[in-house]
């Protein structure tokens, strides 16, 4: 199934839009990103200004001025609510590997099997669990896989 355009950003594209959350030139643009970003992030002039046009293109920014060959763009509300979207999915997908993996990126806990993830939450219940089963029965519960792909376990 294809993409639907600009679903999802990549990240030069979200970090202008971010940059253009004011209006501004290209140059300032690119300033701007590498200050969002700590400097982690710098987009070169070919990649900026073809971003632009499409973003120009898809009525997501829109030109405001043009003085001594520097244009000037802003995002229109259609630009504010695709930053926003992609804004949301970015922090969904990060909450739902929060649950996976500690600050540092190391796995929180280990299933019973070999490399498999056993949530924050699942981890706290099957302690209490094996406790009292253990104390029921002397034996140790088997806990469900912690997470499904399809049909075969991850």
């Amino acid at each position: 199934m294809a993409r639907e355009q600009l679903k999802t950003l990549t990240e030069p594209m979200y970090y202008v839009l971010l940059a253009l959350t004011k209006s501004q030139h290209g140059y300032s643009i690119m300033q701007s990103i590498q200050d969002i970003s700590d400097g982690r992030v710098q987009v070169g002039a070919g990649t900026l200004y073809t971003l632009l046009g499409r973003f120009e293109s898809e009525g997501i920014i829109n030109q405001i001025a043009e003085e001594d060959r520097k244009k000037t763009y802003s995002l229109t509300d259609k630009g504010r609510e695709v930053l926003s979207g992609e804004f949301k999915r970015l922090n969904q997908m990060t909450a739902d590997g929060a649950r996976f993996f500690n600050d540092d990126g190391s796995v929180i806990n280990q299933g019973p099997f070999e490399g498999e993830p056993l949530l924050a939450n699942e981890a706290a219940f099957a302690d209490e669990e094996s406790e009292a089963v253990a104390g029921e029965t002397g034996r140790q519960p088997r806990l469900k896989p912690a997470f499904r792909t399809g049909s075969a376990l991850v």
